[in-house]
């Protein structure tokens, strides 16, 4: 049987995703993720999973050495079409399912951000993250930026809905269910525009940050810090929003 993240990054997702913001300015989280994992030219970069190249491509701008995985063919077609003078050696994208693990290592860090972990099972996501361990150098870092439990339980509890209204008009709305006993975020977003009309299904495994902490560990990881987003900023549970995504900094040890 077929997973639903399968089909669900396709030309649809990059027409009523590929420009949102909606997980923060791609410009300020290459800036954040420069500074929280301490690149200079040459790093060696690792974007798992990479999507279209919204991150992987201004990190390669920038003088890092980006190689981009990700499972979704449409995604990674758009990233290449949109990969300008970039020359391979400098930026790379590989189709890769990352619960296998990957060809290549020594990488000096690696990052995973926009709530790419919970597709699947809690063994998938420590796969995901032992596929990392491994294609990281001793002592290389790993980011990851998701959202958590408290920030998803406190959203619903305010019955606030989640819909846009893109530029060409397109109307997208989003439900959602969240079942306190499994930890899954089941939902739907459907969209009706000029360009016709649609819905796509997921489900999320919405982990607590203990929880992200002890995947982390279980991977053989070893936690540095937690921030807010992908930003320098410390993680601090405050405000509706109970300290908004968070950003774990992690090491592979020595």
């Amino acid at each position: 049987m077929s997973e639903w993240w399968e089909a669900f990054f396709d030309a649809d997702y990059l027409r009523l995703w590929g420009h949102s913001d909606a997980s923060g300015s791609a410009a300020e989280q290459v800036e954040g993720l420069w500074s929280v994992l301490g690149l200079q030219q040459g790093s060696r970069v690792l974007d798992a999973p990479c999507g279209y190249g919204r991150l992987s491509r201004p990190l390669a701008e920038r003088g890092a050495v980006v190689v981009g995985v990700d499972q979704s063919q449409a995604l990674l077609e758009y990233a290449e079409e949109q990969r300008g003078p970039l020359p391979p050696s400098r930026l790379r994208y590989v189709r890769h399912d990352l619960r296998i693990p990957l060809d290549e290592d020594g990488f000096d860090c690696a990052f995973n951000v926009f709530t790419s972990i919970g597709y699947g099972s809690e063994e998938d996501d420590v796969r995901i993250l032992d596929t990392l361990r491994a294609a990281l150098r001793p002592g290389g870092l790993l980011f990851v930026e998701t959202n958590h439990r408290d920030l998803v339980v406190a959203f619903m509890a305010r019955g606030a809905a989640s819909s846009e209204r893109l530029p060409d008009g397109t109307l997208v709305v989003e439900e959602a269910h969240f079942d306190p006993m499994t930890g899954r975020l089941d939902t739907c977003w459907h969209w009706s525009g000029p360009a016709g009309q649609g819905s796509k299904p997921a489900s999320l495994r919405v982990y607590s940050a203990t929880e992200l902490v002890s995947l982390l560990q279980r991977a053989g990881f070893h936690l540095r810090s937690a921030h807010r987003g992908c930003s320098p900023e410390p993680f601090r549970f405050e405000g509706p929003e109970s300290g908004g995504k968070i950003g774990l900094l992690a090491e592979r040890p020595e």
